[in-house]
């Protein structure tokens, strides 16, 4: 099982010892401007310096999280954040933004990149993309099943990331809004409130409806080596170190002697931290709802269950000069009359020598090589641990104990010294072209979802709409088929588009879309791929993914740098329910206790907003909308401003004539009246939050 790598969290330097010195193989820790966890502790430029430092002197990798989106104005700040990563050591960049990705390649073309699980690839075609544009690693998102997972590797052979342990996110991880639009704090800026963990109200019934129970796949640790996972990820960059120390020590446990987890284990896991009454293997072994949510226990009410021994004896593991985490070397020494003594330490890689003074003719019992390896071997306090030794000794000699002590000392600094030293990589500074064109006045998209709304779109120029709807409509040229935000068959909704008769196809994920344009249809980039620089729409045009619609997270300066230096066509939502969550959870069927995917469902929060919750009953996938609606039809000269050419509005429970209505108050025949319940997003925002 050792080929399988064990990613350990380390939130700052306390959880970094944890994580190396119970067994991780490598750790993810974030910096401090573009992690996607700014609530951890995160790591300053020196502190990188000494993490990194501390991990590889005990031959623990170390990968960057850098995984937040990344705004042009914040272009500049990430390019040096990027050559600090390099000149710190690090081993992979962990990225979510496809501009900032690109802005890497440009800038340090030898830098790993692993793709963060904010990118939400979950079929083989975000995969196989992923790895032709440069990315060595993909984290997969958290929602797939163990059959989906194998089925990814056998048609990519990708090196694949799977979180085994810790929290899960009820949403598709990087397709959330949520916390960004009900109070302004992005989880794709790494901001992210946790509204999901608040108790809400639906049908009568309170619960914590959004909220599942924490992941533990300590049992699935050979499945997953079967179907060709290369690394386990904890999940806990918000955790203690005890926390680190404890799920670390366990996973490392079982990946070298792989068997069936004891209920004692289990049960320490358990009391380290859960989140409810006991943990779930979730979506991994087709465990959904209501099993996998924890409906009873607040977020607030969850505790370290610890008692005062096992927080004692995770602390005993990393203190300070603790060395368990032992790198094997192997040595030799050399030890004639007349000459100075020599020692050499290798790590296989790596060869240091130190030397010493002549040695002395023993007036009693003489140094032989049983004795030399034993004072050689005695390296508790270093990273080291002494396998074999050569001795090549004249015989009758003898060195002090001091003498000796001091040759070994030195040798295993010096050692440590070569293991820290940093790779050298190439870097230059960050040039890019832009394509630009001239703009005209914006028209209007319209998203439907059912098939009375067609009938009050007549004066849009596109509409979207489910492939379902599509596929019983009589055929427009306008129409634009909607695929969902989480397309796990990628060759069964080809297949489909094919047999309807589509043109025109919007996706979510960089594969999909890349395939859609592979199989000749029109494809355009909806919101759920993050754009969210120039750089991202210049990248995607040059792939065919040429209409391309804006992060909601946008101010409207960003939109405006954005249109200002692409050629891409750019639409942005401007009214409607804003799609803040998309989560493969059964959220109907936790209300509801059965499923009653025809007919939505409301969720109140504690302030009394209603969110709207859709099935799609053919793919069972549940969409959470805002309580608000995004309004700006009073609004429209920013549209002009910004130099967008699409602005899209989106409907979901509006009849027939209210959206005539609205379609006239966004071209201007009819007089703007302002909604009762309304937000203007981040458009009402210069700064984005």
């Amino acid at each position: 099982m050792s080929r399988i790598e064990l990613l350990s969290p380390a939130g700052g330097m306390e959880a970094l010892h944890a994580a190396v010195q119970n067994g991780a193989d490598a750790v993810y820790l974030g910096e401090k401007s573009f992690s996607a966890r700014q609530s951890a502790d995160n790591f300053e430029n020196n502190e990188l310096k000494e993490a990194v430092k501390y991990a590889h002197g005990r031959g623990t990798r170390v990968y960057l999280a850098m995984n937040t989106l990344v705004s042009d104005k914040e272009l500049s700040l990430f390019e040096k954040g990027v050559t600090n990563a390099v000149a710190c050591g690090v081993d992979a960049l962990i990225v979510q933004d496809f501009g900032a990705a690109e802005m890497i390649r440009n800038v340090c073309p030898s830098m790993p990149l692993h793709a963060s699980t904010q990118m939400s690839a979950h079929n083989e075609k975000d995969v196989e993309y992923l790895l032709k544009r440069g990315f060595s690693r993909v984290v997969l998102a958290r929602e797939l099943e163990m059959e989906e997972i194998e089925k990814i590797y056998r048609n990519t052979r990708a090196s694949l990331e799977v979180f085994v342990h810790g929290a899960l996110c009820v949403c598709v991880s990087g397709q959330c809004l949520m916390s960004s639009f009900i109070g302004g704090r992005s989880g794709n800026r790494g901001r992210c409130a946790q509204p999901c963990r608040q108790l809400y109200t639906a049908e009568g019934r309170k619960g914590y409806f959004l909220s599942p129970r924490d992941l533990c796949l300590l049992d699935e640790i050979k499945s997953l080596d079967d179907i060709g996972v290369d690394s386990l990820k904890i999940e806990g960059r918000m955790k203690s170190p005890e926390y680190v120390a404890t799920v670390t020590g366990m996973y490392r446990k079982y990946l070298d002697n792989p068997k069936k987890a004891t209920a004692d284990d289990i049960k320490e896991l358990e009391k380290i931290f859960v989140r409810g009454d006991g943990f779930t293997k979730a979506y991994y072994a087709k465990v959904n709802t209501p099993e996998m949510m924890n409906y009873s226990i607040s977020n607030d009410g969850i505790s370290y269950r610890s008692d005062k021994e096992i927080l004692k004896k995770a602390q005993a593991t990393y203190r300070e000069g603790v060395e368990n985490k032992k790198v094997p070397v192997t040595g030799y020494f050399r030890m004639r009359m007349g000459e100075g003594v020599m020692l050499t330490l290798s790590d296989g890689v790596n060869t240091a020598a130190s030397y010493g003074p002549e040695p002395e003719v023993a007036l009693n019992k003489p140094l032989d090589c049983e004795a030399i390896q034993d004072r050689i071997g005695k390296t508790g306090q270093t990273p080291f641990v002494l396998e074999y030794l050569e001795c090549d000794i004249d015989n009758g000699l003898i060195l002090s104990a001091k003498d000796m002590n001091a040759l070994r000392r030195e040798c295993t600094d010096f050692l440590l010294e070569m293991r820290e030293a940093v790779e050298k990589r190439e870097v230059t500074d960050f040039e890019y072209n832009y394509r630009k064109r001239e703009r005209n006045n914006y028209k209007i998209a319209v998203s439907v979802i059912n098939e009375a709304q067609i009938e009050g779109c007549k004066n849009a120029d596109y509409i979207y709409m489910p492939l379902s709807l599509f596929e019983k409509s009589e055929k427009q040229e306008n129409y634009i088929v909607e695929l969902p935000k989480v397309t796990y068959d990628v060759k069964k909704y080809i297949e489909r588009l094919k047999k309807a008769g589509a043109k025109k196809v919007s996706a979510s994920t960089y594969g999909l879309a890349k395939a859609l344009v592979s199989e000749g249809f029109e494809c355009m980039g909806n919101y759920g791929l993050n754009v969210y620089n120039a750089v991202s729409a210049c990248e995607y045009a040059k792939e065919g993914i040429g209409h391309i619609t804006l992060s909601p997270e946008l101010s409207c300066d960003d939109i405006r740098r954005i249109c200002k230096n692409t050629d891409a066509v750019c639409e942005v939502i401007a009214y409607g329910r804003q799609m803040m969550m998309t989560t493969r959870a059964c959220l109907i069927k936790g209300v509801r206790k059965r499923c009653e995917c025809d007919t939505p469902l409301y969720l109140s929060d504690k302030t009394g907003a209603e969110f709207l919750v859709y099935s799609d009953k053919n793919e069972h996938i549940n969409t959470l909308y805002n309580s608000a609606v995004t309004f700006m039809a009073d609004r429209r000269d920013v549209f002009e401003k910004m130099g967008v050419d699409f602005i899209r509005l989106v409907f979901t429970d509006e009849g027939k004539n209210a959206i005539e209505k609205i379609i006239g108050m966004y071209d201007g025949s009819i007089e703007p009246q302002l909604p009762k319940n309304f937000t203007r997003g981040y458009f009402n925002w210069g700064k984005n939050r």
